[in-house]
């Protein structure tokens, strides 16, 4: 059963005012309570550190850490789950309404957290990068190869990265600090996201990052973060926002390179119009 708003603790009937407090704020934060320490608890809800501390006993575990374990492994939802937990509360004839009322409210609160400047900076970085490389896993890879597809037009460099494994060394070997690195980062940190950023350190080299975790945007070593709001936790996630960002971003790029971008579109088409019979549209 996936974690969603009180459901983390069961029995709540022992807690005191104060345990109460801190059991309403972890049952409406738990994902952001899995990377926060005592004392970020503590100043959040406005207690004392030692109060957070005898809480998880009395919430039944041993301490903070046994409780984070158990939580993290509750809330990693199989893909199964988050679409059953969705459709479950849809039917064929509600569909097409929820699915549009979803992706508005999606879609205002992303825009609502979208910096103009950072977009710009971010299209910056991009646009005088010697090479784009693109971290793009699980279900952001379609949104990273048309990223790519849309760049690669404009003649910049493009690379899509391994999405796991030792592969993605491969691309981390090559990076150089006149690079950027875009990665998509969703629901939670993956080993190879850790990776990359330690080698984006390293190497010096800049990065952009797409999460919808706003936690994720604060210490990481990235020049330009974005939020985008994909649904709630153990719910199926939407990659509306995600896209609408990415596109957003291709069109800041092309706006600073207008003539060059345009010079090369215009190429593309004399060139489709002088081999349209040997390499006619629609043909593999």
């Amino acid at each position: 059963m996936p974690i969603g708003q009180n459901e983390v603790f069961a029995d709540k009937t022992g807690f005191s005012p104060g345990q109460m407090k801190i059991a309403d704020f972890i049952e409406r934060h738990p994902d952001e309570v899995l990377f926060m320490t005592e004392q970020e608890i503590a100043d959040r809800i406005g207690t004392s550190i030692a109060t957070v501390s005898r809480f998880w006993r009395a919430a039944g575990y041993e301490n903070g850490k046994d409780f984070r374990q158990k939580l993290r492994l509750a809330s990693d939802t199989t893909p199964a789950l988050k679409l059953h937990t969705t459709i479950s509360q849809m039917d064929p004839f509600s569909l097409p309404l929820k699915m549009l009322e979803q992706s508005i409210v999606h879609l205002r609160e992303t825009a609502e957290q979208t910096e103009p400047e950072e977009l710009k900076l971010a299209a910056s970085l991009m646009d005088r990068a010697r090479r784009i490389y693109v971290y793009a896993p699980g279900p952001a890879v379609a949104i990273g190869e048309l990223l790519c597809y849309r760049l690669s037009r404009f003649g910049m460099s493009v690379r899509m990265m391994a999405a796991s494994g030792h592969e993605l060394l491969e691309s981390l070997a090559h990076m150089q600090s006149e690079d950027v690195v875009l990665l998509f980062n969703f629901t939670r940190l993956l080993p190879e996201t850790e990776v990359i950023l330690d080698c984006v350190k390293q190497v010096g080299c800049s990065a952009v990052m797409i999460t919808d975790r706003e936690d994720f945007r604060y210490g990481a070593p990235v020049q330009a973060s974005f939020y985008v709001r994909r649904g709630e936790m153990g719910e199926f996630h939407s990659m509306v926002t995600p896209l609408l960002l990415v596109e957003q971003i291709i069109l800041s790029i092309g706006l600073l390179n207008k003539e060059k971008v345009l010079s090369k579109l215009e190429y593309l088409g004399e060139l489709r119009a002088k081999y349209a019979d040997k390499l006619p549209r629609g043909k593999a």
